[in-house]
């Protein structure tokens, strides 16, 4: 009769793993090896406070199926080069994929995201109707059954890097269904735990990517319980920046606290405050931003053309040379920083006349992006292969804040012209047809005129120069996820349930409530 296999033990000592048989992994020698009079080669031992730096040969050790084989290797080949856009690379295709060969909690998030991926991916080239842009783990058997074990084996470890880098992982699979709430809850606790963590590696590659997450929290929260702790991130500006990755973690720190100053006066621009006196700290805040933006302006205006690139470069189908991801950093960087001025600036003034005083600041802007759009022809823009998610924030937010508080019209539709050329289809919870369609409505609504799908009006406005006050719309009020479909002429159109916040003469706010389409 043939002998009932026992269950597999990934963990037990070498000389047991080499006979094929389950050891009661007994320290310093386990009892099975001494009591038949073997020797006990002791077990592998982890890495725990650095990591070996390279890309094993063989990527994927003990496969336990065909379908996570080929989650594996597809993440490997595609989805892990295209997360990080024109962001280092390094996490995802080197951090990521060695941990998966040791880590079972890494691996599985890795089967997740890269089936998530595929599925949104494949989707979105093979339909021809307009499909919400998210995957979901209900519909994606294979993910699903790898987040709820990457669960169970974080239950089981207090290894807090683990936890963080898990933590991160967890995110991106609620970026790929459009989950805000749990996006935020994962971030929120990640960033918390920083404080705990001692290790080297940990601190190099993962706080970086918890600076450029803290952003997100503070354009999709709903309130100050939804916003992260930024103690955990700060971190002086040095006088120069040796790479682009020193430079973007500065600006990354500044501009979370940027958007914190902005949404603590939300009540003094929209809400109850809107008549009293902004609070010395407050100000004070603001002032020791602005302190660091100008410090961090003199760094980055020193910064070598040729200076360091992220170790890792993506591939070839990647469509991105060394010299497009030069040009890319340095656009993202200074646009970033351009807007966090504006941010600034504004974040307790009520009017919305208050954006005419930076024209100069906007036409930057637009000059930085079009010098990158003349680099990268629209037709390479729209490559079969090009992502259709990226893990980081790339210009989305950036250029449809331009269409819409920049009141000159020229500028303000060459900002939706270059949020179809630049940016991505999905930047994490930012999704570029719905930036565009609200965009669009919003340069409607404020110069009394009808713009095109390419963003071209059908005829000159109705009145020259920047619309009033009180034609104005503040801010737009939509779920990130709340699309729907309808017919309309024979066809299925994408849209958005949307209020438009604005403000009357006699200083009451009004609601314009529409359904925006693509």
């Amino acid at each position: 009769m043939a002998r009932k296999g026992s269950r597999k033990v990934r963990t037990g000592c070498r000389t047991c793993k080499a006979r094929k048989v389950k050891c009661d992994e007994g320290k310093p020698q386990c009892s099975r090896c001494m009591n038949t009079g073997r020797t006990c080669d002791g077990y592998a031992s982890k890495p725990a406070s650095g990591l070996l730096w390279h890309r094993p040969r063989q990527l994927f050790y003990s496969v336990d199926s065909a379908g996570e084989g080929r989650a594996l290797q597809f993440f490997s080949d595609v989805a892990g080069p295209l997360l990080s856009g024109a962001t280092d690379p390094y996490f995802w295709t080197h951090l990521v994929m060695q941990f998966s060969n040791f880590e079972p909690a890494v691996r599985h998030c890795v089967v997740a995201i890269s089936s998530l991926y595929e599925q949104l991916h494949t989707e979105a080239a093979t339909s021809a109707a307009p499909r919400p842009a998210a995957a979901r783990l209900k519909d994606n058997s294979l993910a699903l059954q790898h987040y709820n074990a990457a669960i169970r084996e974080l239950k089981t470890t207090e290894n807090q890097p683990l936890v963080l880098l898990v933590c991160i992982l967890f995110i991106c699979i609620e970026f790929l269904q459009f989950n805000r709430e749990e996006a935020i809850r994962h971030c929120k606790h990640g960033i918390a735990l920083l404080g705990n963590v001692n290790y080297s590696w940990a601190k190099e590659h993962l706080v970086p990517v918890f600076r450029r997450l803290s952003i997100f929290p503070f354009f999709f929260g709903w309130g100050s319980l939804e916003f992260p702790d930024l103690d955990a991130l700060d971190e002086p500006v040095p006088e120069s920046f040796e790479s682009f990755s020193e430079a973007q973690s500065a600006i990354d720190s500044i501009a979370s606290r940027t958007l914190q100053v902005v949404r603590w006066g939300d009540t003094y621009r929209f809400g109850s405050a809107r008549h009293q006196k902004v609070p010395l700290k407050l100000l004070a805040e603001r002032e020791e931003v602005g302190a660091l933006l100008d410090r961090w302006q003199a760094a980055f205006e020193n910064l070598d053309t040729k200076a360091t690139l992220p170790r890792a470069a993506a591939p070839e189908h990647c469509g991105l040379s060394e010299a497009r991801i030069r040009a890319m950093s340095r656009t993202i960087l200074a646009v970033r920083y351009e807007v966090c001025r504006i941010w600034l600036a504004i974040a307790f003034d009520g009017s919305e006349m208050c954006y005419d005083e930076h024209l100069g600041a906007f036409r930057r802007i637009r000059e930085l992006c079009r010098g990158l759009c003349a680099a990268a022809p629209e037709a390479s823009r729209k490559a079969k292969r090009g992502p259709r998610f990226v893990f980081e924030t790339g210009l989305l937010p950036m250029l449809h804040f331009v269409a819409t508080k920049c009141r000159d019209l020229e500028m303000r539709l060459e900002a939706l012209r270059l949020i179809r050329v630049l940016g991505a289809p999905r930047e994490n919870l930012w999704e570029a047809d719905q930036m565009f369609v609200l965009a669009r409505r919003v340069v409607e609504i404020e110069h009394d005129i009808v713009v095109d799908a390419l963003g071209r009006p059908a005829a000159p406005p109705p009145r020259p120069g920047p619309p009033p006050d009180e034609k104005r719309v503040r801010y737009t009020l939509t779920e990130p996820d709340a699309s729907a479909h309808v017919k309309w002429n024979g066809k299925e159109l994408r849209g958005w349930a949307v209020g438009f916040v604005m403000r009357t003469l006699k200083d009451e706010i009004v609601v314009q409530k529409e359904f925006a389409t693509s």
